[in-house]
């Protein structure tokens, strides 16, 4: 079997050889960058949260807290009531429940509670305050939705004595109608 070289030949295993050897960038590391969703576990692109809020849904309200010392994480909803100058927040977490009720201007700021409620769900004991603090630091006209901090104590309703301390409170995402 006779192979005839040509010009074409030549021409062709050249250009065969030419692309092989510039197909392959040195300097390609094959990691390509994520591009920024509302499921790429970062808070980009104007996110209020991570994932949530800004172009992606609405971030879900949260509540947490140290009551005594001890941690509190609101668990569902999260939830508002708002009537004339006053807005009632609340949460539960299946052991226990939370709420806050502030009267005065819906602007950022920090005033006194009109009162506060930390209950217990077994047992019914509820503990009373009108002692305390709540911080607004962003209302969301667009998402209707308030974020704050919080700070109170409390004593048990029945007239025992007993009290607590919740301190380091802080409310996140609280959807709200105007």
């Amino acid at each position: 079997m006779k192979i005839i070289v040509t010009r074409n030949n030549i021409s062709f295993f050249c250009l065969l050889l030419l692309l092989s050897v510039t197909s392959c960038n040195t300097t390609d590391t094959g990691i390509s960058q994520a591009f920024p969703d509302c499921f790429d576990n970062i808070q980009n692109q104007g996110e209020q949260g991570v994932d949530c809020g800004g172009p992606c849904l609405p971030c879900p309200g949260k509540i947490t807290a140290l009551v005594d010392g001890a941690p509190w994480v609101s668990a569902g909803n999260v939830s508002s009531s708002v009537n004339n100058n006053s807005i009632i927040i609340l949460s539960g977490n299946g052991t226990s429940t939370l709420s806050l009720i502030h009267t005065g201007p819906f602007v950022n700021g920090t005033y006194n509670l009109q009162s506060a409620l930390y209950g217990i769900t077994a047992t019914g004991v509820n503990y009373l305050s009108n002692q305390g603090t709540i911080t607004f630091t962003n209302w969301d006209d667009i998402q209707n939705q308030v974020s704050g901090t919080f700070s109170f104590s409390a004593i048990e309703s029945s007239g025992t004595g007993d009290t607590i301390l919740v301190t380091n409170g802080n409310f996140q995402f609280v959807p709200y109608q105007p």
